[in-house]
């Protein structure tokens, strides 16, 4: 069984971002894909966007799960007659495989029924996760003007170069704005950038080329390892930042000291000592 990794686990005010979604699609993909749906169960309407609960039992009734795909944040599942399921997990959504009624996850909001008799469900303990169909995808992310997603094919060096070219503002800002890269959150800027050796906020102007292809060149390292099979929080590199994200607690590459700092509404973890202040 492929984990679920919820990386947000000691601190709930963080959402799930690319390589969660990476293994939430793995996770459907080995669990409920090509299963067909007998029966749709909405707990909490609150999470379909612009259609209404029976329209979309009725339009997933016996459907088939065809393919997946993910870009940036959302999860992409082709269905047979030609409609596209949107999953975006909000701030704590997951999803859940499972067949025993005595294993019901608590705060799941929908559930698919399907002809295996296994049920999965999607589970969120707020209400900020939402589920839509759609005819299709690339349409979807033009409206929603996002950017190239970062873990692509497509966003080689040239193109990351270019996209900061004549940018201000905190690199940290940039990255995790949805319409200049989609995928990246608060968790994973900062653990690109503690890999990077490059303070959160450093204005984009006075950064080196080798410094921002040294932040291009950890985004892809960090999420190849984020997203190993069945990798967990506890299980990531000993280097890495997230398992060390507390004010105060030791810098796993050079020992110094983790802060937290915030700025124009974003909250970074940073090593005080390698990653300076310009």
């Amino acid at each position: 069984m492929v984990f679920i990794r919820i990386v947000y686990q000691k601190n709930k005010k963080n959402m799930p971002e690319l390589p969660d979604v990476e293994v939430f699609e793995h996770y459907f993909n080995y669990t409920a894909l090509h299963k067909k749906v007998e029966k749709v169960n909405v707990d909490d309407d609150s999470i379909l966007e612009n259609i209404s609960p029976r329209s979309f039992q009725m339009r997933l009734k016996d459907e088939k799960f065809k393919s997946t795909s993910r870009y940036g944040k959302y999860l992409f599942i082709e269905l047979i007659r030609d409609e596209i399921l949107v999953i975006h997990f909000g701030m704590t959504g997951y999803l859940k495989y499972y067949k025993n009624e005595e294993k019901s996850p608590e705060y799941e909001k929908l559930i698919f029924n399907l002809n295996n008799g296994f049920k999965l469900a999607y589970v969120c303990t707020r209400k900020f996760g939402l589920l839509s169909l759609i005819d299709n995808q690339q349409d979807f992310i033009e409206k929603h003007e996002l950017g190239p997603d970062a873990y692509s094919d497509d966003l080689n060096w040239n193109n990351f170069k270019k996209i900061f070219e004549g940018r201000r503002g905190s690199i940290k800002t940039a990255i995790m704005n949805q319409k200049i890269i989609a995928g990246i959150g608060n968790v994973y800027s900062d653990e690109i950038l503690f890999q990077a050796k490059i303070y959160p906020f450093s204005k984009i102007d006075i950064l080196s080329e080798k410094e921002l292809k040294e932040i291009y060149k950890k985004m892809n390292w960090v999420f190849k390892k984020a997203i190993e099979p069945n990798v967990e929080e506890d299980k990531f590199p000993k280097k890495f930042l997230l398992s060390h994200r507390d004010v105060g607690a030791k810098c796993p590459i050079c020992g110094g000291t983790i802060k937290s700092e915030k700025y124009s509404g974003r909250t970074a973890y940073y090593c005080e000592d390698h990653q300076k202040k310009k």
